[in-house]
């Protein structure tokens, strides 16, 4: 079969089911989307995650590390959101556009590596969940909240996908609110606010320091440290910039500012790095530094409170995250690059046997119980970020294509709905940063005296499948097809054109009834 004839039959399918999706998208209302964009992404690889960069860095790198991370996410998100004008595939992954606008493999490969990053989510999530509850110290074994989360988890995403709406739409707001209200308590404890009275301003900016060394003392130790928060900050937000692409580009830069930067800078004024709970190996530690910095003031209560917020915070964010896996592998089955049984669907619409698919690779959170759980939290964040990394690198090079491709077409990208404002200099500055990074996820096993064989193999397991994806798809399905397709044939016109008809259609039916 053609590579057009493929492209083709996969269109056509994807045309197809974009039509369901729109027909069920009354069931989310606008402010179900605009919260859950603004808030869903909001996990525990942030509020927990976090305290790992904090107690490695330090203050000033956290906070450096974060500016640098936000503002090329912010970049890459341009990018996305001017492909996702222009060719808007609604009901589909981004392996779609790697498919489009570079070949049949990297669009298979991609796919595979957003299910495999979206579903690895999920058993992180409840792993950092054991964290938050450890805190507590409760007598109880870790396997039994993980088994309450995994049920609930994966129950919930068995229904239809309204029963959720309202949920993640009411934890996205009480997230959203806590790390608002988290900067305003910074500030009034850092000026002498709290119970204490004592003005604590930059005291731990100054003891224990600016900038911590990681592995090794001196100036070195804190290049390292850095390089490691760097890697850390990844960590988990596989699908940041994807769902976080806004109506405007002015809505992602206050997300990245009012939710990232500004929580980050606030908590190194409440938290000292070197506090026990993030340091040491004992009952509750890998606790969230938000936590952390409310005890550390003296405040009583509210640091129960805010704790109990991460870990719906937890719950809320692995349900997200098997509703996305569940329906990127349901659309890798609707293009033909996964085993037709995924597609399947009950009478809510639910790809049950794509739900399950999931299911079975959440089951990886029991390795907690033979594992501690910042072990196995760090293992997680170390597989996922190279599904991240992959992902934005493959992203930006098919911007390039598309780039490319208009010019072969004579398509005036004047006429774009939205235009990046950093265009290819910035998609090139997204494959180097991820790419460097990238090469970086697991550098520290190399160190003397680092060595770690789990720590290796989790760092680096996502690079040898990504290559295993794209080289099997490659000499088999793809032996005859071309290594990059010529900018002149890409497709630029039909999916536009087909999947505005689909919309339209789909609308126009919805009214008449």
């Amino acid at each position: 079969m053609s590579d057009r004839r493929r492209i083709k039959d996969a269109d056509d399918a994807l045309v197809r089911e974009t039509a369901k999706d729109v027909a069920e998208r009354p069931k989310l209302k606008d402010r179900h989307l605009y919260m859950i964009a603004m808030g869903g992404c909001i996990g525990t690889a942030f509020l927990v995650g976090s305290g790992r960069t904090l107690s490695r860095g330090g203050p000033a790198l956290t906070v450096a590390g974060f500016v640098t991370m936000c503002s090329v996410v912010w970049v890459f998100a341009t990018l996305m959101f001017e492909m996702a004008t222009f060719l808007p595939l609604n009901g589909a992954g981004v392996d779609t556009y790697a498919t489009r606008l570079l070949s049949e493999s990297f669009g298979f490969a991609m796919g595979w590596n957003y299910w495999y990053a979206y579903a690895m989510l999920v058993p992180f999530e409840i792993t950092a969940a054991a964290l938050v509850v450890g805190y507590w110290q409760p007598p109880v074994s870790d396997a039994v909240f993980i088994t309450i989360l995994f049920i609930v988890i994966t129950g919930l995403n068995y229904l239809p996908v309204g029963h959720s709406g309202e949920a993640e739409f009411a934890f996205s707001s009480v997230k959203l609110s806590m790390l608002t209200g988290i900067m305003i308590l910074s500030v009034v404890i850092a000026a002498g606010g709290g119970p204490t009275g004592d003005r604590v301003g930059f005291r731990y900016w100054r003891d224990p320091g600016p900038a911590n060394a990681w592995i090794i003392e001196g100036g070195k130790g804190k290049f390292l440290s850095f390089l490691g928060e760097m890697i850390a900050i990844c960590g988990g937000e596989t699908g940041d910039a994807r769902k976080s692409i806004p109506k405007a580009s002015k809505a992602l830069i206050i997300r990245l500012i009012c939710f990232s930067v500004l929580p980050i800078f606030g908590v190194t004024l409440i938290c000292p790095s070197n506090a026990p709970q993030l340091t040491s190996g004992g009952a509750g530690a890998g606790s969230s530094p938000f936590v952390i910095g409310i005890k550390t003031a003296g405040i009583h209560v509210l640091d129960h409170i805010v704790n109990a917020v991460i870990l719906c915070s937890a719950w809320s964010a692995g349900n997200v995250y098997m509703y996305l896996a569940s329906r990127s592998i349901y659309s890798l089955a609707v293009a033909g690059n996964a085993p037709r049984i995924f597609t399947k669907r009950n009478r809510w619409g639910v790809p049950y046997w794509a739900v399950t698919s999931c299911t079975a690779v959440t089951l990886l959170a029991y390795l907690n119980v033979s594992s501690s759980a910042g072990k196995v939290f760090n293992w997680f964040i170390n597989m996922i970020n190279m599904a991240a990394f992959f992902s934005w690198i493959v992203m930006s090079c098919a911007y390039i294509r598309l780039r490319a491709a208009m010019k072969a077409q004579s398509i005036d990208r004047s006429t774009l709905p939205y235009i990046s404002r950093f265009g290819k200099p910035g998609a090139y500055l997204c494959i180097v940063y991820f790419t460097l990074i990238g090469l970086l996820n697991g550098f520290s096993v190399f160190l003397p005296g680092q060595w770690k064989v789990s720590d290796f193999l989790t760092a680096y397991i996502g690079t040898v499948l990504f290559i295993v994806l794209y080289v099997g798809h490659k000499l088999t399905v793809g032996r005859t097809h071309a290594w990059i397709i010529p900018a002149g044939k890409v497709d630029l016109i039909s999916v536009h054109e087909k999947m505005t008809v689909a919309t339209a259609d789909s609308l126009s039916a919805e009214i008449s009834h």
